[in-house]
């Protein structure tokens, strides 16, 4: 008898073991996403997103009339230069 309580005793500590590592890590992984939304929440009110710009050139439906857009992320400082013919 004496072994078969001891092996009861060693599956409910195994066990016992077992729920608390399992809990351990899901506060762990719930710490670690609650503390990453805050970083991220934090940068994006540090560092706002570059918004498009639209401008409409002449008049619709007329020769000439075009839309040109430009996003500030993927504008070279180069290309703003005029180059030199020269």
């Amino acid at each position: 008898m004496m072994g078969l309580k001891q092996f009861f005793y060693q599956l409910i500590e195994y066990l016992f073991t077992w729920i608390i590592t399992e809990w351990r890590d899901a506060k762990t992984t719930a710490n670690l996403n609650q503390e990453i939304r805050k970083y991220h929440e934090a940068a994006e009110e540090l560092a706002p997103q570059p918004q498009a710009e639209f401008k409409e050139n002449g008049v619709f439906g007329e020769e000439g009339w075009y839309i040109e857009i430009s996003h500030p992320a993927f504008t070279s400082p180069d290309l703003d230069k005029p180059s030199d013919p020269s």
